[in-house]
C-alpha cells in the first residue's frame, strides 16, 4: 500500500462499516467520521474516503472498547 489509497461506500462495508450513506454525512458533519470527497466535479461522481483516515477512525474506536 503507498498510503493514498481510497475506498468507497462498498468498500467500508467491506471493512465493517455497515452505516448508510445518510448516517456517514451527519457524523462527518458532527466531525465523528473522516470526511468523504468526490473524485471528479460531476454530480454522479462517487464519494470516496482516504482509507488511512478510516483506518485512524477504527484504531480510535477500538481504543474505546468496553472492559
Amino acid at each position: 500500500m503507498t498510503g493514498k489509497e481510497i475506498v468507497d461506500h462498498k468498500g467500508l462495508r467491506a471493512l465493517g462499516i455497515r452505516y448508510c450513506k445518510v448516517h456517514l454525512r451527519r457524523l462527518e458533519k458532527q466531525g465523528l467520521f473522516p470526511r468523504a470527497f468526490k473524485l471528479g466535479p460531476h454530480p454522479g461522481s462517487p464519494l470516496v474516503w482516504w482509507l488511512s483516515e478510516i483506518f485512524a477512525w477504527l484504531e480510535g474506536r477500538a481504543s474505546t472498547r468496553l472492559p
